[in-house]
């Protein structure tokens, strides 16, 4: 009987037909080893989170940024600092410290957070007022711009060249602070978005050039030196017909600006420029996720960028839809899911991470707790990861098949050797319908602790019309790795 391999390492692509495609990918994501190696692709399980500090009771996370080596988050109407003290035995304590004084940041909705080095600006864009920044220092505190010339309110802010950007809200409208000084302004360093009306959504820099974007165009701006006056200017034969529909998607990675935007009469899609013309890194599964609940929480969507084991990563949450993950070195997308009080699945529920103190550090959707990611961790806080992947519908040309054998290769001897996960169990149910619905599911062990191959085989599957369609599924506290899947199939 002739062995086959089953690809498990193409990542998310969930089509609007089912019968095209229905692979999920979900707390996983795809690994392509380099030169020649056991497998062509894998999947590695994604990293846990420990609950490190808590800020204050039902102040959910805002935002958070890096500042001057440490980290900072907005939980409810407060700016936090998380500190560490470190032990005779090098183990870390970590404290919020609230650091906003008297002051209070307005609002409910998601910040933008900006640091110049010696200052952190905090825009609250929902927050209706003429200021709605603030300013922070380590010896001033947080301060609330008062400036008369800040022509607030602003829809975020961002930073380049020494000076703080600011796109006025509902406006095609942005300025610019004073040099190196996020408190003051002068009423005529601003300018106009003028290849287009639309309004400015968010402003980002890169390679030395300052991009506007508007809802439905990106108008490129060079720095201009030895001026007076305000010191951009407009590229005109730079414009960009790909709008920004998420400000909060706008993010810097792998040399890139990546963010969810659209051109006029078009659905969101998932864009990425490096200084030339957009190219459409999205597919249409992913379009079709993330545009799942409307068009109004795709406007709320945020984007985060980090690194794990050796990938760069960004993902993209929907807020009450979808956490989808975008990988520039593999181009594969993964999902991300975590589980709410009732153990139910929801978008992850990461709201920033934060690269401090040799660390990455995130703020809670669901809570004012302050969190520690990494690979070393197999939780999720006190919640099991549900990891789980389906692959791509197997057929034989149209004619009916067997399959007397399905084995899956992972990484085992990993488990701890007492507790939950010391005897840990792979999961595997079949579809016969292109993935529409699933059998109960087969269960085997994966090897316990030192059982470094532990073959997991899984009995034969009887006869199949036209295709079969396999999931699997893991929610054990261990580290994941699948190799590779194989089945044996006949006539």
């Amino acid at each position: 009987m002739p062995r086959t391999d089953i690809p498990i390492a193409d990542g998310f692509y969930r089509d609007e037909s089912l019968a095209i495609s229905a692979r999920d990918c979900v707390n996983l994501f795809p690994h392509l080893p380099e030169g020649q190696s056991a497998t062509t692709g894998a999947l590695i399980g994604c990293s846990g989170i420990e609950e490190v500090c808590d800020t204050a009771a039902n102040a959910f996370n805002r935002g958070g940024s890096e500042h001057k080596d440490k980290a900072y988050t907005v939980n409810g109407n407060k700016l936090w600092r998380i500190d560490f003290t470190t032990d005779a035995f090098g183990v870390r304590t970590y404290s919020a410290v609230d650091v906003s004084g008297a002051e209070t940041i307005e609002g409910t909705a998601r910040v933008f957070m900006s640091s110049n080095g010696d200052q952190l600006v905090i825009v609250a864009p929902d927050y209706a007022n003429q200021f709605n920044a603030w300013v922070y220092t380590e010896g001033g505190g947080l301060v609330q711009i008062s400036d008369p010339d800040f022509d607030g309110p602003v829809a975020g802010v961002s930073y380049a060249y020494g000076f703080f950007l600011f796109p006025k809200k509902d406006s095609n409208k942005w300025f610019i602070s004073d040099l190196r000084d996020g408190s003051a302004y002068i009423a005529t360093d601003f300018a106009s978005a003028e290849s287009d009306p639309d309004p400015i959504q968010a402003i980002a820099p890169l390679n030395g050039v300052v991009y506007v974007f508007g809802s439905r165009t990106v108008e490129p701006n060079q720095i201009l030196t030895g001026v007076a006056e305000f010191p951009f200017e407009a590229i005109p034969t730079g414009t960009q017909q790909k709008g920004c529909v998420a400000p909060a998607s706008l993010i810097e990675a792998d040399g890139n600006l990546i963010w969810i935007g659209a051109g006029e009469n078009e659905r969101p899609s998932i864009y990425a420029t490096n200084g030339g013309q957009p190219v459409r890194v999205s597919t249409a599964s992913v379009d079709n996720l993330i545009f799942g609940g409307g068009i109004e929480p795709v406007r709320n969507a945020y984007a985060l960028r980090w690194a794990e084991r050796g990938h760069v990563f960004v993902s993209f949450t929907v807020p009450g839809v979808c956490t989808i993950v975008y990988d520039p070195t593999t181009q594969k997308w993964h999902q991300r899911k975590s589980l709410d009080r009732f153990k139910n699945e929801q978008p992850w529920r990461v709201t920033c991470i934060i690269d401090a103190y040799s660390v990455l550090l995130v703020g809670d959707e669901l809570s004012g707790i302050v969190g520690r990611m990494s690979d070393e961790i197999f939780y999720e806080y006190d919640d099991e990861i549900r990891r789980y992947f389906s692959t791509a519908p197997i057929d034989s040309g149209g004619r009916p098949f067997s399959i007397y054998q399905v084995q899956s290769v992972m990484e085992s001897g990993t488990a701890p050797i007492t507790g939950q996960g010391s005897d840990p169990v792979l999961k595997m149910e079949v579809s016969r319908d292109g993935g529409r619905s699933f059998e109960p599911e087969i269960s085997r062990n994966i090897g316990k602790i030192g059982q470094y191959y532990s073959p997991i085989v899984f009995p034969p599957l009887g006869r199949f019309d036209r295709s079969a369609c396999f999931r699997f599924l893991i929610s054990e506290p261990i580290k994941v790795v699948f190799v590779k899947a194989e089945m044996e199939v006949g006539a």
